[in-house]
């Protein structure tokens, strides 16, 4: 049988040639790493951004490489495929370190290294590149989309999902290039034809999208850790008293409703000072720390809890009665004070008062405030009690 020779494949059109669309592409991997490698500078706290960058910068390089090919031949094709896939294959694990979870076992030690020795093997072998190549990719481009649509973590659950999708479409053109390449293999033939110039511009355009989708994560991932420190009180990791005065706002505009009126509690640390002058300012704040925890603990899934300021803590109940409020707070107390506070050697036992207001009679931000304060002072003169609003003599 005499072997004949596949028909020449079919040339692309001027505006899709090969040459300029495949050093376009590579131009634009390196202004993207260059852009991921300045954002790693900037955020460092992240992980997996500096992984990203190598991944990008690897991509550029095989896509660079790709126009050395009509002069080098095999060896070149080979390099520039084994660079792209070095290039996914770092960002799969890229995309694993930003969402601080292990890459999978059977991806790390299995699939990858599979794909490099399907690579190396068309070398040595000498046989076609392309169907090699392409199988290759899809699996590695595909655990990388599916890894971010797994993603639950609410910092960048969104950005996750967009980039996923250009990343799962990559996939989906390398299996059609595989294909191609199994039933037709003159239409991607190392070569000006229009399917590897259209995969070309196809590979272009989702290049923007899952960069693009990456940098979002890194940015909706920093809006949401800054909201989070604007927020919430640095040593204890509850609301702070901003925070809370925004949530009384609107527990407020809602009783005005006529939605259901609510209530707060004032609590203090009995005896602060003196766990300060005896045991250190260290001791102290592992106090508030430890009382902050315990309070969100024994508090109701709907409330919320905020350092108000020193050793005070405000809590917002909301839809909550007064009678319903004093149970509450009484609650919290006897879990307090049954509760035994331990750091290094120091074991304590740690007790509150606290005064509880409600809207109901009180309609006023200030004014609510104002009520539980002067139901929390008098609770102070005993320590370790609770007192409603309605204990309070003119």
């Amino acid at each position: 049988m005499i072997f004949q020779p596949p028909p020449p494949p079919p040339d692309a059109p001027s505006w899709l040639a090969l040459g300029p669309m495949t050093l376009m592409i590579g131009i634009t991997f390196l202004m993207q790493a260059v852009i991921i490698l300045t954002s790693s500078f900037v955020i460092r706290e992240y992980r997996g951004v500096k992984v990203f960058f190598l991944s990008t910068l690897f991509l550029s390089a095989g896509f660079f490489l790709i126009l050395f090919h009509p002069q080098f031949g095999f060896a070149i094709g080979i390099t520039s495929n084994i660079a792209i896939y070095t290039g996914n294959m770092l960002m799969y694990l890229a995309i694993c370190q930003f969402r601080e979870k292990p890459p999978q076992r059977w991806i790390l030690y299995g699939l990858i290294p599979l794909g490099y020795f399907a690579l190396l093997l068309t070398f040595f072998l000498r046989i076609p590149i392309n169907v090699i190549t392409e199988l290759a990719n899809i699996p590695i481009s595909a655990a990388s989309a599916y890894t971010l649509i797994r993603s639950n973590n609410k910092t960048f659950r969104l950005s996750a999902y967009l980039t996923a999708f250009p990343l799962f479409l990559y996939a989906l053109v390398s299996l059609i290039k595989m294909i191609t390449a199994l039933v037709s293999p003159a239409e991607i033939a190392p070569g000006q034809t229009a399917t590897n110039s259209l995969s070309i511009l196809i590979v272009y355009i989702l290049s923007f999208l899952w960069v693009g989708g990456f940098i979002f994560m890194i940015s909706q991932r920093l809006q949401f850790h800054l909201n989070e420190l604007a927020m919430n009180d640095m040593l204890t990791r509850v609301r702070n008293r901003r925070a809370m005065h925004e949530l009384l706002d609107y527990e407020l505009r809602r009783a005005e409703r006529r939605v259901k009126d609510f209530s707060v509690i004032l609590l203090d640390v009995d005896h602060f000072k003196r766990v300060n002058d005896t045991y250190g300012h260290d001791t102290g704040d592992e106090v508030l720390t430890w009382m902050a925890a315990n309070l969100q603990l024994s508090a109701r899934v709907e409330d919320t809890v905020a350092r108000w300021g020193g050793e005070e803590f405000l809590i917002l109940l909301p839809a909550t009665a007064l009678e319903e409020a004093v149970d509450v707070a009484e609650r919290m107390r006897a879990h307090i004070e049954s509760a035994t506070f331990a750091f290094k050697d120091v074991t304590l036992k740690i007790t509150f008062s606290a005064g509880v207001s409600c809207s109901k009679e009180h309609p006023d931000v200030d004014e609510l405030c104002k009520i539980a304060d002067q139901a929390l002072y008098l609770a102070k003169h005993t320590r370790n009690r609770v007192v409603s609003q309605e204990q309070i003599t003119e």
